[in-house]
């Protein structure tokens, strides 16, 4: 059996590893938590991006009423780790997922989107075999040409066909305005989150002003979530990556550090403006934003392949030299968290503890 790392220098730990700054962590998770609460709106965190029980608890301390999650096995998980709360913020389709949904249902509150009355009765029929009522919300295109219903019309059809079933509850709307992200004006940018929020309310409108009541109106990923939080009628948000601080959101302008970094050590130095070390794609990936070298200046780039990652410099340095540590910060959670067995929670440059990402994998 390996030795715990706990009490030891975080200089001790074998290379690649992931960690967390737990005073930046908290300081962000507090951040993110304040400005929702000083708002009146609920938070319900993404799990997808730290994939550990550990963290999701951290966050239900800090005020967050449940969890979102990507896939029905993630829910599985935090179900198991005691969480009762949770939102699958996507389709759950065919005969085995959706018993394995009507069965969690009877564990925990699991809320599921739906946007297909033939996926709702399916959901209606495991229900019945299982003794349980599994909530749902009709998820909205609201412009980001992915699922969802098309429109308001739709969003009260469909709410029709759920309040008549008798094992399925309809819970509310919700929808997610990721496409706004990729928009790189900042006026533009929310602009169009808050036309997007503003389909999802109207279609909400709609469907009350046809007799249903909708409690729960969702939306918010990290990167709108600071101009959706202020719009009246949303209840609550789904943000959760931006507790790692990200340079993907911090470059979004969220108000969060960077507490997400992985350690390597330098295994060559080819040429005085190259620096090797031992972590590529298989340890992050950089599709959406590259690493942030940390300490070392004049940086051109950083590439990775596989299993390596190179510091391209402007100019050449003899150090760091073979065998010194570096830290990168990671350039997004989502892409980095799930390729590694253990997140490693630092404090002062001690290891303070170790948290399985016992979500990750969990692809169905």
């Amino acid at each position: 059996m390996v030795d715990s790392p706990i009490g030891l220098p975080v200089s001790s730990l074998d290379t690649p590893a992931l960690l967390v700054d737990l005073d930046v962590l908290d300081a962000n998770i507090a951040s993110m938590a304040a400005l929702l609460r000083d708002r009146g709106i609920s938070w319900r965190p993404h799990a997808k991006a730290h994939k550990s029980p550990a963290v999701a608890h951290r966050l239900l301390a800090a005020g967050a009423l449940g969890i979102t999650c990507a896939k029905l096995g993630e829910a599985e998980v935090y179900a198991a780790s005691g969480i009762r709360s949770i939102l699958v913020a996507n389709q759950v389709v065919g005969p085995i997922k959706t018993r394995r949904l009507a069965h969690l249902s009877r564990e925990a509150d699991v809320i599921v989107a739906v946007d297909n009355v033939a996926n709702v009765r399916e959901i209606d029929t495991a229900g019945a075999a299982a003794g349980s009522r599994p909530r749902v919300v009709i998820e909205l295109d609201s412009g980001m040409g992915r699922a969802g219903v098309a429109d308001a019309d739709r969003a009260v059809a469909l709410a029709r066909e759920i309040v008549d079933l008798p094992n399925v509850r309809f819970a509310g709307m919700m929808a997610w305005e990721g496409h706004a992200v990729a928009i790189p004006d900042d006026t533009e940018r929310e602009r169009e989150i808050r036309a997007s929020v503003g389909r999802l309310l109207s279609a909400v409108e709609a469907v009350r002003n046809d007799g249903i009541p909708v409690e729960i109106v969702s939306c918010g990923g990290t990167g709108t979530f600071v101009t959706a939080s202020g719009i009246p009628g949303i209840t609550e948000v789904q943000a959760g990556g931006g507790i790692f601080g990200d340079a993907f959101y911090r470059k979004l302008g969220v108000p969060v550090q960077p507490a997400l970094s992985l350690q390597v050590i330098v295994t060559s130095r080819p040429a005085p403006n190259r620096i090797v070390f031992d972590a590529g794609r298989k340890a992050l990936d950089p599709t959406n934003m590259p690493p942030e070298v940390i300490g070392i200046g004049d940086v051109a780039g950083v590439s990775l392949s596989a299993e390596h990652g190179t510091i391209h410099l402007r100019a050449g340095c003899e150090e760091p030299r073979v065998g010194d540590l570096l830290r990168l910060n990671v350039g997004y959670s989502d892409q980095a968290v799930h390729l590694h067995e253990r997140l490693v929670g630092v404090r002062n440059d001690r290891v303070i503890a170790t948290w399985p990402t016992l979500a990750r994998g969990r692809l169905q």
